[in-house]
């Protein structure tokens, strides 16, 4: 009996860390998505390897903050650490950006973000060839399902918005890389605590993003005449997405599987959307029924079902 009842709590325990993580991977995608509008209302005032590098660099110093007090690091990396992270660092963090800004040179916004809603599929892709991952109907299901209310929410119903350009290689080139960062991490460092290596990682992503700023722009004549708000902004980026989006991210990587919590990529656009209405931007029907539909996918992505069919 005494078996049976601590069998009843393990399953229970396992249910709520589950239900937390699942709310962490989604507050992630919140933050990433209002990115998008804070990116947007900086655009004007500050050229954009600058305003990564300001953001990361931002990033780079809480993150070691929150080091220093914990007083002692969560593990002891070696040698072989250092490769993984130098390569994931490189490739999720300043890869990423480096082609996201250049795709946005030559591509709309509007291109840019359907495109990245393409990392779902990417990324259960890369986990059926890296990590063996077998993926379930209903998991195929609601990427397919999400996938279709992201075109809807970003195109609003006219599809004729859409237009090819070279920029469109690079985002998909952003996209790649983004997936690959997050099943890498679960291939090559599973074994490294998510606060240490997103800790890592965004610091060799900040540290080339600085380098190219430095090299390609004028940072530190620039940042010197940016506004207190520009300023507010950057340091919203910094903090909310950059270090506890990632943080809680990649600690849905680490629990669910990089084919799973990628699902949940597909509300990054829908978050946006939503902050845009905050500020008075009204969506229409099809992008209202777009956010429906990405949250059905999640949910049946995620193999929630009602209790009713239980």
């Amino acid at each position: 009996m005494a078996t049976l009842q601590n069998l009843h709590w393990q399953r229970k325990l396992m249910k709520s860390t589950s239900s937390r993580i699942w709310l962490m991977v989604i507050i992630s995608t919140f933050f990433w998505g209002s990115n998008f509008n804070a990116g947007h209302a900086v655009a004007s005032d500050v050229t954009p390897l600058t305003a990564a590098a300001e953001r990361f660099a931002i990033a780079l110093l809480l993150f070691w903050a929150i080091r220093f007090s914990f007083g002692k690091a969560e593990s002891s990396l070696v040698a072989s650490d250092a490769l993984i992270l130098i390569l994931l660092g490189v490739t999720g963090v300043f890869g990423f950006n480096y082609a996201f800004f250049t795709a946005l040179h030559t591509t709309s916004a509007l291109n840019a973000a359907l495109i990245m809603a393409l990392s779902p599929m990417l990324s259960t892709l890369l986990s059926v060839i890296m990590l063996k991952v077998h993926i379930r109907l209903h998991q195929y299901l609601g990427m397919l399902i999400a996938f279709i209310g992201v075109i809807f929410v970003i195109t609003g119903g006219r599809f004729s918005l859409l237009h090819s350009a070279v920029g469109d290689i690079w985002m998909l080139l952003a996209c790649f890389v983004w997936s690959l960062y997050s099943v890498g991490s679960k291939k090559y460092a599973n074994h490294i605590p998510s606060l240490q290596f997103a800790r890592w990682t965004v610091s060799i992503g900040a540290v080339a993003l600085i380098i190219a700023a430095l090299i390609l722009e004028q940072p530190l004549t620039d940042i010197t005449q940016l506004s207190f708000t520009t300023h507010s902004i950057l340091i919203y980026m910094g903090v909310c997405g950059s270090v506890l989006a990632y943080i809680y991210w990649l600690k849905g990587v680490h629990f669910l599987g990089p084919e799973k919590s990628a699902i949940a990529f597909n509300l990054v656009p829908v978050f946006t959307l939503l902050v845009s209405l905050a500020f008075g931007s009204i969506p229409n029907s099809v992008q209202i029924l777009g956010m429906l539909l990405v949250l059905m996918g999640v949910l049946v992505s995620s193999g929630w079902r009602p209790k009713i069919f239980l």
